[in-house]
C-alpha cells in the first residue's frame, strides 16, 4: 500500500564515496520509493569539497592557474566518471557522463569569473559543484534501479543575504519546494537535491556551512511537508559518547530534538548542530541510520523527552581557569557535560563517582543541557569515561531498577 506522505533521505559524503557506494545508496532510495514519494539530499563525494576549497584558496586572487586548473579538472573528472560507470546502467550512462563533463565546464567558468561579490562568495560558488556532481550520478544510479529520478534543476533552499553559513528563509524555501520539488514527486519521480547549497534573494549560490547537508535535509523536509527524514551516514546512529574517548560508547535508540541539538553543538560529529531546528518546528521525526548497515534501527529523534537521567555525554576542552592564589596562575580545564534531564541526585552521584576515581571537580552543577563537571585538563578524559560508566542511562539499567 502506497503512502502519500513524502520521505527525505540524506546521504553523506562517505555514503557516496565511490561507485559501489552510489549503487548501495540508490538501492535504499529505490526500495523506499516503491511505497512513497522520496526526495534525496546528497553530499559531495568524500574529500571533494576539501579539494574544491583548497583550489579556491590557492587561486584566491581570482586568477586561475592553468596547470593546477587542468589538474583539478582531470582529478574530478576521473573520480566522478569512474563512479558513474560503476553505478549507472549502460543505457543511462552517456547522459550522466555528459552532465558530469558539463558541470566541470561550468566549474572552470565559475573559477575564472570576475570576483564581483568578494572571496567568500567565490569560495561558495566553487564549493557547490561537489554536491551538483554527486546529484547527477546518484540520479542516474537511482533511475538504473528502476525508480525514475531527476536532479532538482533550481536549488530549492532559499537563503537570506550572505554567502557562507547562510540563514535559511523558511517561507521562501516552501515556495521554491512547491515550484521545483513537488512537481517531480507528483509525477512519480525521485527528486535529487544537492545538499549544502542555497540561493540568495538575488538568485546567487550560497552555502549552509560545512556539514550543512544534514540541515538541507530537514529544511527540504519542512518545505515539502515530510513527516520523516533519514540521515544516512557511515555509522549506525548516534552513540552516547565519542567512541575514540569512550570505547564502550553505545548506540542511542532515541533522543529528543533538544538533546540531539545540544549533543551536536558539543561536537557529536554525526549531526550538524542546526539540523533539528526545522524538524522541531513542525514535529518531523529524524532517523539517523547507516547506509552500510540499513537493517540496524539507528537513532530516532523526536520531540519526546525521557523522564529523567543522563542520555549522552560530551567533552568541551580548552577552558581556562584562574586559581585562587596571589599570582593569578591559570590552568587548562575541560567541562564534561552530561546531556539529558538530570536531577540533583544525579549531580550528587556524579560528584561521588569522580571522588571515587580520585578526581576533584573544580565546579559542578546543573545547566540547560544537563550536568556540568569542570575538571583539570589532564583528568578530563578519565572523568568522561567514569561519568559515562556511572551516569548514562541505558535500557538495561532501567530494567534492572524496575526488577
Amino acid at each position: 500500500m502506497r503512502n502519500d506522505n513524502p520521505l527525505v533521505i540524506k546521504f553523506g559524503g562517505t555514503s557516496v564515496g565511490g561507485g559501489a557506494q552510489f549503487l548501495r545508496a540508490a538501492g535504499i532510495v529505490a526500495d523506499a520509493a516503491a511505497t512513497r514519494p522520496v526526495a534525496v539530499v546528497v553530499s559531495a563525494m568524500s574529500g571533494t569539497t576539501d579539494t574544491l576549497l583548497g583550489y579556491a584558496d590557492l587561486t584566491g586572487d581570482g586568477a586561475p592557474r592553468e596547470g593546477s586548473l587542468a589538474e583539478l579538472h582531470r582529478t574530478l573528472a576521473s573520480r566522478h566518471l569512474e563512479a558513474a560507470r560503476e553505478a549507472v546502467s549502460p543505457e543511462l550512462l552517456p547522459g550522466v557522463e555528459r552532465r558530469v563533463l558539463e558541470l566541470l565546464r561550468e566549474l572552470v567558468e565559475a573559477i575564472g569569473a570576475p570576483d564581483a561579490n568578494g572571496p567568500v562568495a567565490r569560495r561558495g560558488r566553487i564549493a557547490v559543484f561537489g554536491e551538483r556532481l554527486s546529484a547527477a550520478i546518484l540520479a542516474g544510479a537511482i533511475s538504473s534501479k528502476g525508480a525514475p529520478a531527476s536532479v532538482v534543476a533550481e536549488d530549492p533552499i532559499s537563503t537570506a543575504s550572505g554567502f557562507a553559513e547562510a540563514e535559511v528563509d523558511a517561507e521562501g524555501t516552501r515556495e521554491r519546494c512547491s515550484r521545483f520539488v513537488a512537481p517531480l514527486l507528483d509525477g512519480g519521480r525521485v527528486a535529487v537535491v544537492p545538499g549544502f547549497v542555497g540561493r540568495s534573494p538575488e538568485g546567487l549560490p550560497t552555502t549552509l556551512g560545512r556539514g550543512g547537508s544534514d540541515l538541507s535535509a530537514t529544511v527540504v523536509g519542512r518545505g515539502i511537508g515530510a513527516r520523516e527524514v533519514w540521515i544516512m551516514s557511515d555509522v549506525d546512529g548516534v552513540l552516547d559518547a565519542d567512541p575514540r574517548l569512550v570505547p564502550n560508547a553505545a548506540l542511542l535508540p532515541r533522543l529528543s530534538y533538544r538533546e540531539a541539538g545540544d549533543f551536536a553543538e558539543l561536537g557529536a560529529k554525526v549531526l550538524h548542530p542546526r539540523t533539528m531546528e526545522p524538524a522541531a518546528e513542525v514535529g518531523m521525526e529524524v532517523l539517523v541510520r547507516s547506509t552500510f548497515n540499513p537493517n540496524n534501527p539507528g537513532t530516532r529523534v523526536t520531540g519526546s523527552e525521557e523522564e529523567g537521567g543522563v542520555r549522552c555525554i560530551a567533552l568541551r576542552s580548552s577552558l581556562s581557569v584562574e586559581l585562587p592564589c596571589a599570582t593569578g596562575h591559570r590552568r587548562e580545564a575541560s567541562a564534561v557535560i552530561c546531556i539529558g534531564s538530570p536531577e540533583k541526585r544525579d549531580l550528587r552521584r556524579g560528584e561521588e563517582i569522580l571522588r571515587r576515581a580520585g578526581i576533584s571537580p573544580i565546579q559542578a552543577g546543573i545547566a540547560a543541557a544537563g550536568l556540568v563537571f569542570v575538571v583539570f585538563a589532564e583528568k578530563s578524559e578519565e572523568a568522561l569515561r567514569v561519568l559515562h560508566e556511572g551516569l548514562v542511562s541505558r535500557d538495561e539499567m532501567a530494567a534492572e531498577e524496575v526488577a
